[in-house]
């Protein structure tokens, strides 16, 4: 089947059945691939009276009359998802309340309804065996650090901090062109709203420079939309720019945070051992 799926359905009267019974009974999928979606995070289950929406992955979950099944199946991302083992997060900093990780391009930072495998957070979840609480997020193209929590507590109030100004986001990139200035600061607004970017120049190449970029604001692809805006978009970006082709993905990369967490203060780097973004010269 090569359309999506989207299936919510109370359990009738009956006797007591697994979820894969009841999904395969419903839905024109083979059970193969009804139980490799829903490892992948794609069935949801709120049982009984209970307002909760839950993934469940085990195939042979009971389920009773009364409980609603949600399935959503999209056939491209199933099949992508069961490609991408490869892009495994890396621990950098594992403190008693939250843990510092490098996301490679390609993860999502969470996942959807459709499924979750292909996300930051199930890959942390699988590594540590324990559930991780989102805190900020970074685009899929992009790679870089990210923090997550490990209880709710936590992640309140390292959520107030990124949500103020009390973290400084750091970042890389390659643009096409020459930028003029050292540095400076682009504050086009995005949808409305106030943006500020802090650029300087790390280096210079022909057609092509390498930025340092701070944000002032969180807007949605802030540094992206004002990038393109001032005529330098970032090289290998899929949504923004023209002439800015680059095979090897969006040259953008989230190299650095630095807050205060109790009194101290936490700076958070990319790994050595990550290849170092690079200008490639030739457009393709």
């Amino acid at each position: 089947m090569k359309k999506k799926v989207i299936f919510k359905k109370a359990v009738p009267k009956g006797d007591d059945v697994q979820v894969i019974d009841f999904l395969d009974s419903e839905l024109p999928l083979s059970k193969s691939i009804l139980k490799e979606a829903m490892i992948q995070g794609s069935c949801w289950l709120k049982k009984g009276n209970s307002k909760a929406l839950r993934r469940v992955r085990r195939a042979k979950s009971p389920i009773r009359a009364g409980d609603i099944v949600e399935f959503y199946y999209d056939p491209m991302l199933f099949e992508r998802q069961k490609e991408a083992d490869d892009l495994e997060p890396q621990l950098i900093k594992n403190e008693r309340d939250w843990s510092a990780w490098y996301k490679p391009a390609g993860l999502l930072s969470q996942g959807t309804k459709y499924g979750d495998s292909l996300s930051l957070l199930r890959r942390i979840e699988k590594q540590t065996k324990n559930e991780p609480f989102l805190i900020h997020r970074l685009d899929r193209e992009t790679d870089g650090v990210m923090v997550v929590a490990h209880n709710a507590k936590s992640a309140k109030l390292l959520s107030a901090k990124w949500r103020g100004t009390l973290v400084q986001k750091i970042y890389h990139a390659w643009v096409l062109g020459e930028v003029a200035e050292e540095e400076g600061r682009l504050d086009e607004m995005i949808d409305g709203k106030k943006a500020i970017t802090y650029f300087k120049v790390v280096e210079r190449l022909e057609n092509r420079t390498y930025l340092e970029l701070r944000l002032g604001t969180g807007r949605t692809h802030q540094i992206r939309k004002h990038l393109e805006g001032a005529g330098h978009p970032i090289m290998g970006d899929p949504a923004y720019g023209r002439r800015n082709k680059d095979h090897r993905g969006l040259q953008l990369r989230a190299s650095g945070l630095v807050f205060d967490w109790h009194g101290t203060q936490k700076v958070i780097e990319t790994p050595e051992e990550v290849s170092a973004l690079d200008p490639c010269l030739r457009d393709s």
